[in-house]
């Protein structure tokens, strides 16, 4: 195994130890909450966020238009900072305006994520997720960890790596 791929794979492995609770589960996610229900069925749980500029900003503002590229990312992640050139050119390529973006910072401050967003020229929509609740309402166990949601409001796709064939699944 090459030193890059090992690393990334024990980064993988301590950001899943780090999130989960004891049994393994998400922490603070309860079978039979109802976003955890949501999330296991294959619905989005809603929710609404602030931006760093405080401004909220809904997930069911833009369900049901287009499909909704859900990024789980944090400043200190070398593979979500790698991933931003890849998301910042499928926010504004061809595939533009086919998919929302939105990318979903977990447990950081609303000050370092947006020099964050400035220094990496994020061209996409950063939510804060201070308390970590959506993470866990979408079973987040590690960073990065990309969900897409279809245009008909189900979840199609669930990794930690973004599909390097994304189209298809627009």
């Amino acid at each position: 195994m090459r030193p890059r791929h090992a690393l990334t794979a024990l980064l993988f492995l301590f950001c899943g130890i780090a999130l989960a609770g004891p049994d393994g589960e998400p922490r603070g996610a309860v079978p039979g909450d109802g976003a955890f229900t949501a999330f296991q069925e294959g619905r989005p749980a809603d929710f609404t966020l602030p931006a760093p500029d405080g401004r909220p900003v809904e997930l069911k503002q833009f369900l049901g238009k287009k499909p909704v590229l859900l990024v789980f990312w944090t400043t200190w992640c070398p593979n979500c900072i790698e991933a931003i050139p890849s998301l910042n050119a499928l926010h504004a390529g061809p595939l533009a305006g086919k998919v929302q973006i939105l990318g979903v910072n977990y447990l950081e401050t609303r000050k370092k994520v947006a020099a964050a967003a400035k220094a990496n020229r994020i061209l996409y929509p950063v939510l804060l997720d201070e308390n970590g609740k959506v993470a866990r309402a979408y079973g987040v166990v590690g960073i990065p960890t990309y969900v897409l949601i279809g245009r008909t409001g189900t979840i199609v796709y669930r990794e930690y790596a973004l599909p390097e064939d994304i189209a298809r699944y627009l």
